[in-house]
């Protein structure tokens, strides 16, 4: 089992990569926060981001998703949304450690 030291750490050092890639791509969304369930075996880390521009989605996303890839074994769900006229992806993700 993690310390919360560690998860902590975890939740930081995602929210602060996942923002600095949409960051680098010119995207307005910032994730805020990851979500964290935590069991009496694991700790499972959750979180969402959207992408606006289409056209950028599968550079951000493969940026994203090899980083997240490092804690281990991650499940991505992607989803286009047309939501008040705005297009985005949202992608959700979620690994346990």
């Amino acid at each position: 089992m993690i310390s919360d030291e560690e998860k902590d750490k975890i939740k930081k050092e995602i929210v602060e990569k996942v923002n600095s890639i949409l960051e680098k791509n010119n995207e307005s969304f910032r994730m805020d926060r990851v979500n964290v369930l935590k069991t009496s075996e694991t700790v499972k880390f959750m979180g969402n981001y959207r992408v606006y521009d289409r056209k950028k989605y599968h550079a951000v996303s493969k940026e994203i998703n090899d980083f997240l890839k490092g804690y281990g074994d991650v499940s991505i769900n992607s989803k286009k949304i047309r939501d008040s006229g705005m297009k985005f992806t949202a992608v959700s993700f979620n690994f346990e450690l």
